[in-house]
């Protein structure tokens, strides 16, 4: 495995272990005090915030030391692999704050649970990947 993909699943492992330690996190807490630095006097929401703006900040950051680099994305499979990156974040965000309830709720007869959804998103996903590895050799 190359450093870059050891930091693209540390980044993942990461998140999926802040969302774990965060679970019982309510909006009731947001108000609360918050001793950390990063705070900045703004209590747990100010934290929360911080924290997403700091990424944001690196963010742009990279974009910056790659664009000097002159390592941008430009080869066509680098560029669809961080737009589906993307659109994972997208989808896996927008499972935050439901209840294990919402997942199997069935709104019309013939429509899927967000569950049955994610389940065909996730099994689609590795049987087009391995089907395209198979086909190619690629790994």
């Amino acid at each position: 495995m190359s450093d870059v993909q050891k930091l693209i699943s540390e980044l993942q492992h990461s998140i999926t272990e802040t969302l774990k330690k965060l679970e019982d996190l309510t909006d009731a807490h947001l108000d609360h005090e918050c001793a950390h630095g990063c705070a900045m006097g703004d209590g747990v929401r100010g934290l929360l915030v911080h924290n997403i703006d700091h990424e944001r900040m690196h963010l742009g950051q990279v974009h910056d030391t790659r664009f000097r680099q002159k390592a941008m994305q430009r080869d066509y499979v680098s560029r669809l692999m961080a737009e589906w990156v993307r659109e994972r974040a997208q989808l896996t965000a927008a499972l935050v704050g439901l209840s294990d309830e919402d997942m199997d709720v069935r709104l019309e007869e013939d429509e899927w649970t967000i569950r049955e959804t994610i389940e065909h998103t996730l099994y689609w996903e590795r049987n087009s990947v391995d089907h395209l590895v198979g086909e190619h050799e690629l790994a």
